[in-house]
């Protein structure tokens, strides 16, 4: 699964947008069209099966009372052709077909740098998504992380700043696939479940010049949300990283855990998605706890909030653990109701 970007929601703060100054695009060539959404069994074998350690990690999860999710990103194998796309949807049923499994989440910011470049082929891969895991997992839900860059241009007031307006036409040009108008079209496809979504929120300076805050701005993306009808459509949930590298360097998450987990309930999220339990990247582990399985301002934070009634996820992978599958479950199990784990396919 690919980072979140850390502190300031993973559009990576959008901050040019108030200057128009121009958004980098992932380099590289048109990306390729996608498999048909017609779908037939693989006949590769299947990754993932009961007995290895992804069926392990099921089992335990479920067994410590976690609802589980499994995760993979189908884009990447769908873009990669059908032998590829129809390995990964075999791998994923198999897992899901677990007790305890109540989905599955096909993919990772949708349309954000994964060469979907255009609303039609968002579209036509939520088609296919849709058509396979029906057939090979069915009743299962589908989850898709959603980053949409424009709510967090304080969308439907009144008299935006002008920086704000610079902001919106910005990320819808940048970002077309993912404007709120295409997110409309998705969901009323009726091919996603549940949304975890991210409101794209500026850094506080640029809030601070258009005489906002934050705080202002996470109620308004998710206003607006609302207003369009999305939770009606799907399940809506909120999503955030606040993984750090090493030891958590805060005295104070309180403010962080306001803006990225309270306001997102407070207007209706029916869960935030953390992330994450434990991964590389570049070069570093991020991490909730310290390490060590330590606590920290952060984790107590959320210890607060799960027993206040959160619904929390967050995400592991048994290839990436603290100290043991068990031990790091038992104490995720703490704080979180839902975990994603990685189906293994890459």
């Amino acid at each position: 699964m690919r980072r979140r970007t850390i502190l300031f929601g993973a559009a990576g703060a959008l901050l040019a947008a108030a200057t128009g100054t121009a958004l980098a695009r992932r380099p590289g060539t048109s990306p390729p069209r996608g498999p048909a959404a017609s779908w037939a069994p693989s006949q590769q074998p299947v990754v993932g099966i009961s007995g290895d350690r992804y069926a392990a990690a099921v089992t335990a999860a479920h067994q410590l009372g976690l609802t589980v999710w499994i995760e993979s990103d189908l884009v990447k194998r769908w873009l990669a052709g059908p032998d590829s796309f129809r390995g990964a949807v075999a791998t994923v049923a198999k897992l899901a077909a677990q007790p305890g499994v109540a989905g599955i989440k096909i993919a990772d910011e949708l349309g954000y740098h994964d060469r979907l470049d255009s609303a039609q082929q968002v579209q036509r891969f939520l088609d296919a998504a849709a058509e396979a895991l029906h057939a090979a997992a069915p009743g299962k839900r589908l989850l898709v992380d959603l980053l949409v860059p424009e709510l967090g241009c304080l969308p439907g007031r009144p008299a935006p700043p002008g920086g704000a307006a610079a902001c919106a036409g910005q990320a819808r040009a940048q970002y077309p696939q993912l404007t709120a108008d295409a997110v409309d079209g998705y969901l009323r496809s009726r091919r996603i479940d549940v949304v975890d979504l991210s409101s794209g929120l500026q850094a506080p300076a640029t809030y601070r010049g258009w005489g906002v805050d934050q705080d202002t701005a996470q109620r308004t993306a998710w206003a607006e949300a609302k207003r369009r009808g999305w939770d009606g459509l799907a399940t809506l949930q909120a999503r955030k990283a606040l993984a750090h590298p090493g030891a958590y360097t805060g005295s104070d998450a309180g403010p962080s855990l306001t803006t990225f987990v309270d306001i997102p309930r407070q207007q209706g999220a029916a869960a935030v998605d953390v992330w994450t339990w434990r991964q590389q990247y570049q070069g570093e582990t991020y991490r909730l706890l310290d390490p060590g399985l330590r606590s920290n301002a952060l984790w107590e934070g959320l210890l607060q909030r799960r027993a206040a009634g959160a619904r929390l996820f967050t995400h592991l992978s048994p290839s990436s653990l603290e100290t043991d599958l068990q031990t790091d479950l038992a104490m995720l199990a703490k704080v979180f109701t839902d975990v994603f784990l990685a189906a293994g396919t890459g």
